[in-house]
């Protein structure tokens, strides 16, 4: 048996704290032998000549990396910020595999272990970023170049719609151990096993501050709306009690068994 703990978007020093407080009765209750995490939500950048206001940092990776978390995962926010390049050295870092062949960075990695080999692909959908290449074709085409390489695969399917996401996950069922639901940043309780064996969910969520708008303070989003024109307002981390977004799949023989979340 095989058990996969995979953390849904870090946003923020609150997310990253969160997860330093809770990741040792994490890792006591669920014993993962791997741990997958989404953190392109972890900074807020506003960097000139960024693609956007998010993204991620060497030192909020390596406090990730410290507590036991194999891979971190992207999205639309993996180039945001003075790091959006320099973090993708890191093999350990995974970005949109559909992003065409020239950015920065690599969107399917193997995490070698003496119980398993596991391949982790990050795919984005085309509801989040419109200009990506078919996020099916991508997987299947890394799936064929792993093939007698990997004993079980997880994706991280970074995307805005559901019926996007669970057509996705229908068409590569069985030949994956998980294909878990990012970006949105809310939970939903649809986990269930696929037909062959995989675990599906639409959101895992995110791991950040309450009490906003996706873990950011509202006022930027509200003001717009209201405006039609971006406010000018800063962009800020919400403030209310951290949630913490997480699923634990176990798996038998490359398949999976089970889904649960954390609570």
């Amino acid at each position: 048996m095989t058990t996969l703990l995979f953390i849904g978007d870090i946003v923020g020093e609150a997310g990253v704290a969160c997860l330093e407080a809770r990741m040792p009765d994490l890792r006591a209750q669920y014993q993962p032998d791997f741990i997958i995490a989404n953190a392109e939500n972890a900074i807020i950048s506003a960097h000139p000549g960024s693609p956007g206001n998010c993204g991620m940092s060497p030192e909020l990776n390596e406090r990730l990396f410290a507590l036991g978390i194999d891979l971190l995962t992207g999205g639309n926010h993996s180039w945001d910020g003075p790091y959006g390049r320099t973090i993708h050295e890191d093999t350990r870092v995974l970005r949109p595999l559909n992003y065409g062949l020239h950015a920065p960075g690599r969107g399917a990695e193997i995490i070698h272990k003496p119980i398993a080999r596991l391949g982790v692909i990050n795919v984005m959908s085309w509801t989040a970023m419109p200009g990506v290449d078919a996020p099916l074709a991508a997987a299947e085409m890394q799936l064929v170049v792993w093939d007698g390489a990997v004993d079980l695969v997880l994706i991280d399917f970074h995307g805005e719609s559901v019926t996007e996401k669970l057509s996705f996950a229908y068409a590569i069922a069985g030949r994956t151990a998980a294909v878990l639901g990012t970006h949105t940043h809310v939970a939903t309780l649809d986990t269930r096993i696929l037909p062959g064996g995989t675990a599906y969910v639409s959101d895992v969520g995110m791991t950040g501050p309450g009490d906003g708008i996706q873990g950011y303070a509202p006022d930027v989003f509200a003001n717009s709306m209201r405006l039609r024109l971006h406010s000018g307002d800063p962009f800020a981390f919400a403030t209310g009690a951290v949630e913490l977004g997480a699923v634990v799949v176990r798996c038998d023989g490359g398949r999976a068994v089970s889904i649960e979340r954390v609570l």
